[in-house]
């Protein structure tokens, strides 16, 4: 947004409207998908968060304390969290501000030397970008916890069970009438813009059916994951702890697959329209302008859930040790649990990418024939590797850490 704003200003001050337009259009853009990527990846981490913690709240109310305070202690919480978070974000987003200048003046906007300063403004932003995403994430579990019996917090602190609310229907139903809204319009009828018109409807559609698909994360990342690990034919120790210890804490596993499944569907998506769309291009690195802070939050995100449930990870291991399994299987299941959150976001950008192939190509009267060899497959490629990387190298350390740890000390402090 700053940077936005900052090039805007800038190219105002030039009397350029061309690069006034251009700045909104591609910060628009920038701004969207981040801010998108941003709320989802970090309103679920606070509810995960808050969900394993809920043994804790529920001794809370054992003790006395009356259900109404504890709401209000947890939405206290959140709101001092994420000022903290606003106020330490103000230094980055300049940084950030400026990179992303940089990286635009590379691609051809005269921005007439813009640089970004502080401005006032800049605080309020950044401190309502960090506390937005918490509440959201937090709000309704916040209420859940409240509500919910105390033995029944404790029963469900070890797996949590993914509800239907009110707030995630609706919302569903909005993104479900935003898919079919675009795709009629794109698919089946003759628009006045022509092909292109058509073609932008049938993308819009895809990225309305990219938000519905990880809202819904619990009811389709979980069975996407039993399903292609079904298929998998090894038989070891090791890579049957993993598949069971992802599907036993389904929460923890959606939520660190959401992150890389956002990116690596959306990137997928850019890719299949820059084929198509004539004056654009699929490169990675073209992509990589309006989608690089996407990747930021993104990978950030991932890397956070799996320090998150570090705590219990070490936990798990632990009583699997005490059950008589050596620690180079429990090292290896770690490593195949992260192999496990890869694999299932790119199963799942590889579902996207078919969707998307399919439809764009059907609105652009292309046979999906010709449009699959113009899809930059070594890019793809590359990104679905690299995905796969992450996880099991964060997971390693981990794994390493669990390996040097004193098992009753592990088991004690839990």
């Amino acid at each position: 947004m700053i940077a936005m704003f900052t090039a805007m200003s800038a190219a105002g001050a030039a009397q350029d409207s061309t690069m006034v337009s251009a700045s909104i259009a591609l910060g628009g853009n920038i701004v969207f998908f981040t801010v998108l990527s941003a709320t989802g990846i970090v309103a679920s981490i606070a509810g995960l968060t808050l969900t394993a913690q809920q043994r804790e709240h529920a001794l809370w109310l054992i003790l006395g304390i009356p259900r109404r305070r504890v709401r209000t202690i947890l939405r206290v919480e959140l709101l001092a969290l994420g000022l903290a978070a606003g106020i330490i974000a103000i230094p980055f987003a300049l940084l950030s501000a400026n990179i992303s200048l940089t990286q635009w003046a590379t691609t051809g906007l005269n921005l007439h030397g813009a640089a970004a300063t502080f401005e006032p403004w800049h605080a309020g932003a950044s401190v309502v970008s960090g506390t937005v995403p918490c509440m959201l994430g937090g709000w309704g579990v916040t209420s859940r916890i409240a509500k919910m019996p105390e033995m029944q917090a404790f029963r469900d602190a070890a797996n949590p069970v993914a509800r239907l609310r009110a707030g995630r229907v609706v919302l569903a139903f909005c993104l479900f009438a935003g898919v079919v809204g675009m795709w009629i319009p794109g698919l089946l009828l003759d628009l006045y813009g022509g092909l292109p018109q058509r073609t932008a409807f049938a993308f819009a559609g895809n990225l309305f059916l990219i938000c519905l698909l990880l809202l819904m994360g619990p009811w389709v990342l979980a069975p996407l994951m039993r399903a292609w690990t079904a298929l998998v034919p090894a038989r070891g120790v090791a890579w049957h702890l993993a598949v069971q210890g992802c599907r036993a804490r389904a929460a923890r596993s959606v939520t660190t697959i959401l992150p890389f499944a956002l990116s690596i569907s959306v990137v997928a998506l850019f890719m299949v329209m820059g084929s198509v769309m004539p004056g654009s291009s699929a490169r990675i690195d073209d992509v990589l302008v309006v989608l690089g802070w996407v990747f930021v939050v993104a990978w950030v995100g991932g890397f956070a859930v799996i320090a998150l449930v570090g705590s219990e990870r070490r936990r798990d291991s632990a009583v699997i040790a005490v059950a008589g399994a050596r620690r180079g299987v429990i090292a290896r299941s770690t490593l195949y649990e992260g192999v496990i959150y890869a694999g299932t976001a790119v199963v799942f950008g590889a579902l996207v990418l078919a969707i998307s192939a399919s439809t764009i190509s059907m609105a652009a009267h292309i046979r999906l024939a010709e449009l699959l060899p113009g899809i930059p497959w070594a890019s793809l490629g590359g990104l679905a590797l690299i995905t796969l990387i992450t996880p099991v190298l964060a997971l390693a350390a981990q794994a390493y850490a669990a390996s040097r740890s004193q098992l009753t000390r592990v088991l004690s402090s839990s």
